[in-house]
């Protein structure tokens, strides 16, 4: 029963994060700039964060020596958000999501350079198949693609894939997982709160009770929803297969964006898009073989009790 709750979490986690362009892209329509959007995701969520863990009477105390790592984090965790909904503008979203996605194979290669993980030729294929998928998503149609919006959607890979790999050595592993997220976010919005008074500006009015709500469920949904079902998924099944169920965000980008944002997709992006899902799903399984079997033996019994209650 445990497995079975992990693998639904997991499933929730990575289809609500996909969910990210629905409330953005809206957002972004009505007139409201990126820096204001992420400025919104990111305090909205904190706020919600903290009420939860005051409900749950959890002590915010942290030690000043994580406050720097932990702002560390927080401006790879912000830059990820920002840059990805900057690409947004530029590329349908279910593209720069998908393109997003590639950062478990960076994760591999820099775990590979920096703390001499031995590559396997599994992760060599796939690097290389996930080059081909980001070939044929490179143009719409066989037409031209924009280059911004691929650059915005590929320097998340980076900033998202360092912001993985440094958090497992940093001292801010041993603060509790959702506690650390308040805190990410809660800096994060204050970096992004900074940058718009920087710039002589403040946080753009919400121009209608729909953006408004869209603010909203970007981030209850792909943001508070997203994070913790990510933390008990891992708590239940581990992080690699929770992982391999991460292939659910881009397909629900862009399943999202063809049903809702009036976004198109070509066969050859199609294709692209099933090969780069290869190519992440083969690395990550490669990076934990012993996790893989256990994914394959709880995937039946998942499927055998659901055929059962269905025959009842």
């Amino acid at each position: 029963m445990k497995s079975i709750k992990g693998l639904l979490y997991a499933v929730v986690s990575s289809s609500t994060f996909g969910l990210v362009p629905l409330f953005a892209v809206p957002a972004l329509q009505a007139g409201v700039p990126v820096n204001s959007v992420v400025f919104y995701r990111f305090a909205f969520s904190a706020v919600l964060i903290g009420l939860v863990l005051l409900i749950k009477r959890e002590s915010f105390r942290i030690e000043k020596r994580q406050l720097p790592v932990i702002a560390g984090f927080a401006f790879l965790y912000a830059a990820t958000s920002i840059l990805l909904t900057q690409s947004y503008l530029y590329i349908p979203s279910g593209l720069a999501t998908t393109l997003h996605f590639l950062y478990p194979v960076l994760v591999t290669i820099l775990m590979v350079t920096f703390f001499k993980e031995r590559l396997s030729i599994p992760v060599v294929v796939a690097t290389l198949l996930a080059l081909g998928g980001i070939y044929l998503l490179s143009g719409s149609d066989g037409g031209e693609f924009n280059t911004t919006g691929m650059i915005l959607a590929l320097t998340t890979v980076l900033t998202y894939a360092s912001y993985i790999v440094g958090l497992n050595p940093s001292s801010a592993r041993h603060i509790e997982s959702l506690k650390l997220t308040f805190y990410i976010l809660s800096i994060g919005a204050f970096l992004f709160l900074t940058n718009l008074l920087v710039q002589g500006e403040s946080p753009a009015p919400i121009p209608s009770w729909e953006t408004g709500l869209d603010l909203f469920l970007l981030a209850l949904i792909p943001t508070f929803v997203s994070n913790l079902t990510l933390i008990l998924a891992v708590k239940h099944i581990g992080s690699t297969t929770t992982a391999v169920l991460g292939c659910m965000e881009p397909l629900t980008a862009v399943v999202m964006g063809i049903l809702f944002l009036g976004e198109s997709c070509s066969p050859i992006q199609a294709l692209g898009i099933g090969i780069i899902l290869v190519a992440v799903t083969t690395v990550i399984m490669a990076r934990n073989p012993g996790e893989l079997k256990k994914a394959c033996r709880i995937v039946p019994r998942l499927l055998n009790k659901t055929t059962s209650q269905t025959k009842r």
